[in-house]
Formats: C-alpha cells, structure tokens, sequence
C-alpha cells in the first residue's frame, strides 16, 4: 500500500527526474568517461561547500530520507544494466565500471535536478557541472 511521505513532497516523482533517469539510459560510454573525469577535477572545497547546501536543504526543508531516495534511485541505475537494446546485449564488466565510476557526478547531478531551487547557485553550478559537459557532447 502507498504511503504518503510525511513532507508530502516526492523529489523523485517530477518529469525532470524522469527525464535524467531517461537520459541516463542514452549516454555512450565516452560521455560517462567524460563525466566521470569532469567530476574529478572539481574543486574539492566547492563540492564539500555543495553537499554541505544539499544536507542543510534535507534538514531545513525535513527532505533527508528524500534526498536518501534519490541518491538510491541514482545508485541504483549506475549498479544495473541498461534498458536500451546496445547495452542489453553487450552488458559487460567494461561498461558497468565506466558507470560505477561515473556514480559519483550522477549522483551529484540527481540530487542538484531534484532539489532545483532550494540550492544556492554555486551549489547547483557545482553539482551540475559534469553533467551539463556530458550532455553538451550528446546535444
């Protein structure tokens, strides 16, 4: 039976965290080494700036266990094989190391989409950052 969340808000149930889900499932194996090596030269003082936003976000707001979810959801797609034909059939150990390396700018991504506004700028700037290289590529 479904429940409803005590903030009643869902960060996972928007069309904007359906759409990342789905763009996930359409980068190439150059993008998600692009992001993965984009998120690596972040500067490590702004990304513990921007996590630092993103839990204070979760406490102010109550949206810890949904911040928990969608890092979980965003987990869980680098874990699992795709859904698109080419990587269903060539699902190999190659390809979920490139994702499991690219976990981290992924989930950076997620939570940045999902929490949209209740983020500073630079928070956003900060998290989104790889994401928006990896997808430049794919536009």
């Amino acid at each position: 039976m479904w429940r409803l969340r005590p903030t009643g808000l869902s960060l996972l149930d928007t069309e904007t965290m359906a759409s990342f889900f789905e763009r996930l499932d359409h980068l190439q194996e150059g993008q998600l080494l692009a992001l993965r090596a984009s998120w690596r030269s972040i500067d490590r003082e702004s990304h513990e700036a921007a996590w630092a936003d993103v839990r204070a976000v979760g406490t102010r707001d109550g949206l810890t266990k949904e911040i928990d979810r969608v890092r979980k959801r965003a987990l869980g797609w680098v874990s699992r094989g795709s859904n698109t034909i080419p990587y269903r059939l060539n699902n190999d150990d190659t390809w979920l190391q490139i994702k499991i390396e690219a976990g981290e700018a992924i989930v950076d991504a997620a939570l940045a989409l999902a929490l949209g506004s209740r983020l500073g700028d630079a928070s956003i700037d900060t998290l989104l950052a790889p994401w928006r290289r990896a997808n430049e590529a794919m536009d």
